[in-house]
């Protein structure tokens, strides 16, 4: 879903976080699953678990494109947005989607309600970012300075 990106910045400013929420789980935690006692797998956490009220409305953390809204196996219901020039965001375990593939969001626009579909052990979003397929930290996108230091400056994108 996200091997074709739109050439141009379609996003402005940092990315809005789902409001009034709390941290629970970052980027690159390392997680252990058993079975009767025993570890049967481990892998790491490529998103940031953010928590506030049962089914609380997710916000688009930017502008952009629909790429994807539908079940995502261990994700449950996501939504996927393209942001252009290989920048995509994630959101995951929704309870409800409310919009659809090819459909264009603004940053902010509701775009479905916090969940536990998938694999979740409560409800919360796991929101997640990814730049040419690749999962990156979540949080440094919420920061306006990173943005501008590590990506607009070497863009000459202002």
């Amino acid at each position: 879903y996200c091997k074709e990106s739109v050439p141009e910045i379609l996003w402005h400013g940092s990315f809005v976080c789902l409001p009034n929420s709390a941290f629970r789980a970052g980027f690159g935690d390392e997680r252990h699953y058993y079975y009767k006692g025993k570890e049967i797998g481990r892998s790491y956490h490529m998103g940031s678990d953010l928590a506030s009220v049962s089914h609380a409305p997710v916000p688009a953390g930017n502008t952009g494109l629909v790429v994807f809204a539908d079940y995502l196996g261990i994700y449950g219901n996501t939504v996927i947005l393209d942001h252009g020039l290989g920048l995509f965001s994630m959101y995951s375990h929704l309870s409800e989607i409310r919009v659809s593939a090819g459909d264009k969001v603004e940053r902010g626009e509701k775009i479905g309600t916090t969940g536990m579909t998938g694999l979740a052990g409560g409800d919360h979003l796991h929101f997640g970012m990814m730049v040419q397929g690749v999962f990156v930290n979540p949080l440094e996108w919420w920061d306006q300075k990173w943005i501008q230091d590590h990506i607009l400056n070497n863009l000459s994108v202002q």
